[in-house]
């Protein structure tokens, strides 16, 4: 049944236009590329591993802990809480940011097919705080939920950061506060200067439009406090190059699930280990693992990425509750 369910999402997914962007070291013209790493997953490989059926066995549901949401006061620098999957509200002085939010039951564009969320969301949309700024690092169903993003520019009116070749998306959608950014763009609110920096990864809602349009990562750049939000990626010299740009963040947020089976996820998606190396290579201060423990996306056990990560004993990498949070 669950071979059945892929094959009909990737059946019914609809190509998209894109718009011509300048060539770069990223852009051929007509599509996106890594720059290192230039190699993506086939339809064929897909499902080819989907008809395999090497996945461990997840739960079906796991209940939260109630926490607490915190509110930033004046003598803190930012308050971060994992909502979860790859969703952080991040509270700074005189802005609430929100990476990536997906509240909906599955990252599908069939309401009743493709992986169903094990965990609900550590902060539901109605308990958020006044959100001013929401940043997408890339179109995948699981970071790009439409049905989200509508829900939280009806309450919020947010201005949306997407990638290159995303605005129209949105606003198809009825969204208009948006601006689409190329890689070391940067867009100023308030004092918090918040730049679209690279990664390694490929874009990608429908089988006709593969790498059409961008993805990447954040930075942001507070009075007094960095934050750097990862998107999804595998690991490549971008971190360190993030790094030499912009500085080493104060915190970073790192992936560190849905990497097996290796030989397909290694490219664009980051092991705990590798994570580890990504957060050296940033010389951050602090890191908080994501991108684990919601949805089943790939084969690993749904306890791994967490254990594998405190394996390695770091206090300043760690992963947090379901809705609970780091104050800073």
């Amino acid at each position: 049944m669950k071979s059945l369910s892929v094959i009909l999402i990737f059946l019914v997914m609809l190509t998209r236009g894109v718009q011509a962007y300048p060539v770069s070291d990223h852009y051929d013209g007509e599509k996106f590329f890594n720059p290192e790493a230039n190699v993506h997953l086939t339809l064929w490989d897909i499902l080819k591993w989907k008809m395999e059926m090497n996945a461990a066995k997840w739960p079906e549901h796991l209940a939260n802990k109630n926490y607490p949401l915190p509110v930033i006061s004046p003598t803190q620098r930012a308050v971060v809480t994992f909502i979860n999957h790859a969703t952080f509200l991040l509270q700074l002085p005189d802005l609430n940011v929100l990476t990536d939010p997906i509240f909906s039951q599955r990252p599908s564009p069939i309401r009743f097919m493709g992986p169903k969320r094990v965990r609900e969301p550590g902060v539901l949309l109605e308990q958020l705080p006044q959100i001013d700024v929401v940043v997408i690092s890339h179109n995948h169903y699981d970071h790009m939920d439409l049905d989200s993003l509508k829900n939280l520019d009806a309450k919020f009116h947010p201005l949306f950061l997407v990638p290159l070749g995303d605005e129209k998306l949105l606003k198809e959608a009825g969204i208009q506060n948006v601006r689409e950014m190329d890689w070391w763009q940067e867009q100023v609110v308030k004092e918090h200067k918040i730049v679209f920096t690279p990664s390694q990864h490929w874009s990608g809602r429908g089988i006709f439009d593969r790498c059409k349009s961008l993805w990447g990562s954040y930075f942001i750049l507070s009075p007094d406090f960095k934050t750097y939000f990862a998107g999804d990626t595998g690991h490549s010299s971008h971190f360190s190059n993030i790094k030499l740009r912009l500085g080493s963040p104060d915190l970073a947020l790192l992936p560190i699930g849905a990497y097996n089976p290796t030989y397909l996820m290694k490219v664009s998606h980051l092991s705990p280990e590798e994570a580890l190396m990504a957060h050296d290579d940033l010389g951050s201060s602090f890191s908080l693992g994501m991108h684990f423990g919601t949805f089943q996306l790939t084969d690993e056990p749904i306890e791994e990425p967490v254990e594998r990560l405190k394996k390695a004993g770091r206090e300043n990498f760690v992963v947090l509750d379901q809705g609970d949070s780091k104050i800073f």
